[in-house]
């Protein structure tokens, strides 16, 4: 009966209410025009809502929603916070908005630019992948620099599909940023898009059922997708099976939901109807295996991805490994399915970052490791888009990547961290002796058993103090007794110590071919029934037994009825089958099941043999004439052994035994007897021969590969022996190194042909120059201009190529001093540079150009013409040399004498003044220094000075005596100040001097007079003291702005002050005043302070002990220059004694 199609069914009516796909789509500069194109050829009733993000001007009226309304039936509205998403509708970002989806309805948000960057077609689209997922639909059109890239390969790895513009794109950046990233499934024009749109919204099998709401369970909406008959899965077993012998990989362990999902996909992009058919269109179309391999690769990552865990990392985990880690020993971190390298650059930057100057002395070790070879190639690279770094904050940004056009580039210090290698986790023997292993998100696509085999190999590969940081949904489950959790919210864990592991994993580990520079599998992986996944197991996993015994048992009955063992490539017994008695016995000593160690002697060599046989031809070999002697008795057998090809991960072989009747001896013993027995021991011993000569050929071809991997051992030597002590523990460690080896060799390699490629790099740079340059053949014809030059002289490509030189521009380039010039340069091969010329049109005005000439070769001759405007250099050396002028003017008329030093202290400029000043020549005075004009007297100090500043390059003033025109000498102040380059380099002082012989002799003067008032103060002062003292009076001061009080002993003691507080303040001396005449005191004083006049006056004090004396105060209030009061001063006399008296 023919086999019957599954198909991808509509839901039943049972299906819950799914939310409205959405078709999003991205545009910029020109994206009107392709999404007015677009609308045209769209049918308004897909039942799919369409989303349209542009960059907008918020400072500009939008009309965009009128416009898009008038290309299509569908309503077009503009987006509003919280607005639910309807079908058929089409819905517009409002400017200077970002937007998201929620639930089926799109959210507002202010703008969120990171690093700098507001990239509002990603935001959108990141939205769309994490909501939707599968069911995404995304478009990017026309438009500059790289904003949806981002967002693409979100809605990819989601299972999405992805749209962009073909060459139509006015503006190509946008798109084209998108398809060399690979996150492309479709380029084609906007009308062609349209039709595909509404081909996939016939699908509804599909996109109806991958957007329900979250409420429905996973397997659930999954079991929806797809019809999972008997047939339809044994369609999606074939799918993987051919995947597998495609591509290496087996995914028979991965989630099948997302396995079903992502073949889906498949389905829906080439148009199919049923997995049945996408599995011949896979038998047919080589590429489509890599296709497919690539999208079941998800490569989602990001700089710095989930900042809380990156944040402990940072500040908790990798101090706390520093500080446990030996500063001799190397820091080894491993990065598995690193994807595009954002997770193994984040963790070289957060290294470096935390071990500061100490990472000069630390050796790192970062292995990042993927399947994708082209994930490994980008990561290599190193080279990011402006959407890929907006999670890098702007220090790290400056620190640690170069920007190179459009895009950022890892620095050579963090990328020399870093070795990237193509490797299967869960086949290829993993690193060794590791203290970090950051394996995010990958758990969550594989099985139970792929993630406890994972988990163990990560238990084999960390060292005893080392850690493991998972993904936030991923836990290790039932492994918990390798690991303890470490920290819960961020999913760290730390390798438990007490319990053995063993990794499990291929037993040809990858070789490099030494032809191509990649890695490929061992040549006993590619041999028939043996499958690429086997493993260090010595049995036959539980799960495929019943295959094995179906397998076996149909042959044995279909064929043989003989005794037999199942083995596998090491010739271990896995099964017998029948009497095995007389070709097998156990050996004595410990027990095995080795076929050779059980068979009987004389068959030992021809069951290698012809194992071997068939593991090399894939076909069955059979040996017979054998002999085996039980006692006395011969026993006459033939051997045969078949390959297996079942679904075991081992290659397996069914040796087959037979007795067989022995040969027929006559009894006469003819001629012909003997010469028949004679030609059939030649045929045996030809055949011997054979056998001989093919093991030799073996045996050489396994010593060429012994060679070859000796070399490879010995150029390895230096690190093999720093792992001595573990190559000699275990098997599994010793692969584990060779593939660390293995992995640096071939990073080697790459950046070998990196360097084959420098000269390729160097023809890019002609489009990255500056300087306007041109590419003329030997007719002086232009074959190629650079951006530079259209830029500069605003021509455009049509009205260039292909033209001569001369007829460029309305023939402004056609000077006959030009043309010669050229001339000599093709037909004489020779060079001219710095050719000035003047440029004159209505585009760019009057230009100054210098041009610069030669011939390079190539795959023909050229002459490479590089024109630099000079108009800006040239205006600013004509306002240098006026500017020069201009100080020259100044400086020669100034009457301040001014000089200029270089960096000995010898003169290289004096102003007129300074000439006539000293009556000296110019000629006479350049290149000495200024000491030979000074005052003997003054030279040794001024010496001094001057080489002490010199020392500090600081300024410096001086005075000193310098002779004049007439021979005497004047005093001089002189200024200097130290002069700077653009380098900041010493070159000398630049100095001024004025002649104050004037001041000189008036500050004398005046110094003179000073002294001797300074004598007449002090004999007046010393004779008011005398006064003083012989009369028994008091002296007080007062002063006027600071409110401070003095007195000297006598005047304490006349007011009777308690002590020097009191006397010191502001109010001591009126409360020792008599009450009665305090405001008569008061009154009086005020009165001679504002009419400044001298007072005199009696009053009464109140001393410390209650005892009345009477004082006679008189005084006189001195002035500031401005004459306003300034200090009192005040003398008084204790009278009480003289009234007593004259009362009496």
């Amino acid at each position: 009966m023919a086999k019957k199609n599954s198909t991808l069914n509509p839901p039943d009516s049972t299906t819950p209410s799914p939310l409205v796909p959405i078709v999003a789509i991205g545009a910029s500069a020109g994206g009107q025009e392709a999404i007015l194109e677009l609308l045209v050829h769209l049918s308004p009733t897909t039942g799919l809502a369409y989303v349209y993000i542009q960059h907008l001007d918020s400072t500009q009226e939008n009309h965009l929603v009128d416009r898009l309304g008038q290309a299509t039936a569908m309503p077009v509205r503009e987006a509003q916070h919280r607005m639910q998403v309807e079908p058929n509708h089409l819905y517009v970002i409002p400017p200077n908005q970002g937007m998201e989806v929620l639930d089926g309805a799109l959210t507002l948000l202010p703008i969120q630019a990171r690093s700098g960057i507001h990239m509002p077609i990603d935001q959108f689209f990141l939205s769309l992948a994490e909501r939707q997922k599968e069911g995404a639909i995304a478009i990017v059109l026309s438009g500059t620099a790289s904003d949806g890239t981002l967002g693409l390969r979100a809605i990819k790895s989601a299972g999405g599909i992805t749209f962009a513009q073909d060459e139509s794109a006015l503006f190509q950046s946008m798109p084209r940023s998108a398809i060399v990233e690979g996150v492309v499934d479709r380029v084609l024009p906007p009308a062609d898009i349209a039709h595909e749109l509404e081909r996939l919204s016939q699908q509804t099998s599909v996109f109806r059922q991958t957007t329900l709401p979250e409420t429905v369970e996973p397997e659930t909406s999954e079991s929806l997708l797809i019809d999972m008959s008997k047939e339809s899965a044994e369609d999606l077993k074939v799918i993987i099976q051919l995947l597998r012998r495609a591509t290496g990989v087996d995914f028979s362990h991965y989630k099948m939901t997302t396995i079903r999902r992502r073949i889906i996909r498949r389905v829906l992009l080439y148009k199919l109807d049923s997995l049945h058919q996408y599995a011949d269109y896979l038998r047919h179309h080589l590429d489509e295996a890599s296709l497919l391999y690539d999208d079941l690769l998800i490569n989602v990552t990001s700089f710095f991805r989930d900042p809380e865990t990156m944040d402990y990392i940072q500040k908790v985990l990798l101090p706390q490994l520093l500080r446990d880690k030996p500063a001799q020993e190397p820091i080894r971190v491993w990065v598995p399915a690193c994807s595009t390298g954002q997770e193994a650059y984040s963790l070289a930057m957060l290294l470096l970052e935390v071990l500061g100057d100490r990472a000069l002395n630390r050796t790192i070790q970062l292995f990042a490791t993927d399947l994708s070879e082209s994930a490994v190639a980008k990561a290599r690279l190193g080279s990011y888009t402006r959407g890929e770094m907006m999670d890098v904050s702007p220090s790290r940004l400056q620190r640690f990547f170069t920007k190179v056009d459009d895009h950022y580039r890892i620095n050579k210090s963090v990328r020399d961290l870093c070795v990237f290698a193509p490797h299967n986790l869960l086949k290829d023997p993993p690193f060794s002796r590791l203290d970090l292993i950051s394996c995010r998100n990958l758990l969550i696509y594989l099985d139970s058993t792929l993630q406890r085999k994972a988990i163990t190999t990560f238990h084999y590969a960390l060292n005893a103090n080392g850690y493991l940081v998972l993904g936030k949904s991923e836990a290790v489950g039932n492994s918990a007794p390798l690991f303890s959790q470490l920290e819960k919210n961020y999913k760290v864990f730390s390798r438990k110590n007490d319990v053995d592991s063993r990794a499990t994993f291929n037993k040809f580990p990858r070789q490099l071919d030494g032809d191509s520079g990649f890695y490929r599998q061992s040549a006993y992986a590619k041999m028939p029934g043996l499958t690429d996944n086997s493993v260090n197991d010595r049995s036959i996993p539980a799960h495929s037994v019943s295959d094995l015994d179906k397998v076996v048992d149909n042959l044995l009955l279909s064929q043989y009825v003989p005794a037999s063992v199942v083995v596998n490539q090491d010739l271990e017994i896995l099964q017998f089958r029948g009497s095995t008695g007389l070709f097998l016995e156990p050996a004595p000593g410990k027990a095995s099941l080795n076929l050779i160690k059980m068979a009987r002697p004389s068959l030992v060599f021809e069951l290698r043999n012809v194992v071997h046989k068939a593991q090399k031809s894939g076909e069955p070999a059979r040996k017979t004439g054998l002999e085996i002697r039980i006692k006395t008795k011969i026993h006459y057998v033939a051997i045969e052994a078949v390959p297996l090809d079942t679904a075991s991960e081992e290659r397996l072989f069914l040796v087959i035994f037979e007795e067989v009747e022995p040969p027929v001896v006559p009894i006469n013993r003819s001629a012909d007897a003997r010469n028949r027995r004679i030609k059939e021991l030649e045929n045996e011993l030809a055949n011997l021969r054979e056998d001989m000569r093919s093991i030799i050929e073996e045996q050489e071809a396994s010593n060429e590969e012994l060679q070859s991997a000796n070399e490879e051992i010995i150029s390895s030597n230096e690190e093999l022996q720093s792992i001595n002590e573990e190559l000699e523990s275990s098997k599994e460690e010793i692969e584990s190194t060779n593939e660390e080896l293995l992995t640096i060799n071939q990073e080697l390699q790459v950046r070998n042909d990196q360097l084959s490629e420098a000269y390729q790099f160097a023809e890019d740079i002609f489009g990255t120059i500056r300087e306007a340059t041109l590419v003329l053949d030997t007719d002086l014809r232009v074959k190629s201009a650079n951006p530079a030059f259209y830029r500069l002289f605003k021509l455009s490509e049509e009205t260039t190529a292909r033209r001569l030189i001369y007829e460029l521009d309305h023939r402004q380039w056609d000077i006959p001093e030009l043309r010669l010039m050229l001339t000599d340069v093709v037909t004489s091969d020779t060079q001219f540079q710095g050719f000035e010329l003047t440029y004159l049109s209505p585009e760019t005005g009057e230009r100054i150009l210098s041009l610069n000439a030669r011939r390079v070769i190539r795959q023909q001759e050229s002459i490479l013409l590089a024109i630099e405007d000079i108009t800006e250099h040239r205006k600013a050396q004509s306002m240098l040399e006026e500017r020069e002028e201009w100080f020259h003017q100044i400086a020669d008329n100034a009457p301040t004498l001014i000089w200029v030093t270089d960096v000995n202290g010898r003169f290289i400029y004096l102003n007129k003044s300074w000439l006539t000043y000293t009556g000296r020549t110019l000629e006479d005075a350049m290149g000495q220094g200024l000491i030979n004009s000074l005052h003997p007297d003054d030279r040794s100090g001024y010496q001094d000075k001057y080489d002490a500043s010199v020392k500090e390059l600081k300024p410096f003033n001086s005075e000193f005596r310098l002779r004049r025109h007439d021979g005497d000498y004047h005093w001089m102040l002189e200024n200097a100040q130290p002069m700077f380059d653009r380098e900041k380099a010493f070159i000398g002082y630049i100095g001024s001097s004025i002649d104050i012989q004037l001041q000189k002799e008036t500050t004398q003067e005046i110094n003179k007079q000073i002294k001797e008032r300074t004598h007449e103060l002090s004999q007046a002062n010393e004779l008011l003291r005398v006064a003083l003292s012989t009369s028994m009076a008091g002296l007080g001061k007062w002063d006027q702005e600071s409110q401070a009080t003095s007195w000297d002993e006598r005047g304490k003691e006349i007011i009777g002050f308690a002590d020097d507080a009191e006397m010191k303040s502001e109010s001591g001396w009126l409360n020792r005043i008599h009450p009665d005449d305090r405001e008569r005191v008061t009154a009086y004083g005020m009165e001679c302070i504002t009419k400044n006049r001298d007072f005199r006056m009696e009053y009464r004090v109140v001393h410390q002990d209650g005892g009345i004396h009477y004082v006679l105060g008189s005084g006189r209030m001195t002035q500031d220059t401005h004459n306003n009061p300034a200090i009192l001063i005040s003398i008084v006399m204790d009278v009480s004694d003289l009234r007593q008296s004259l009362g009496k």
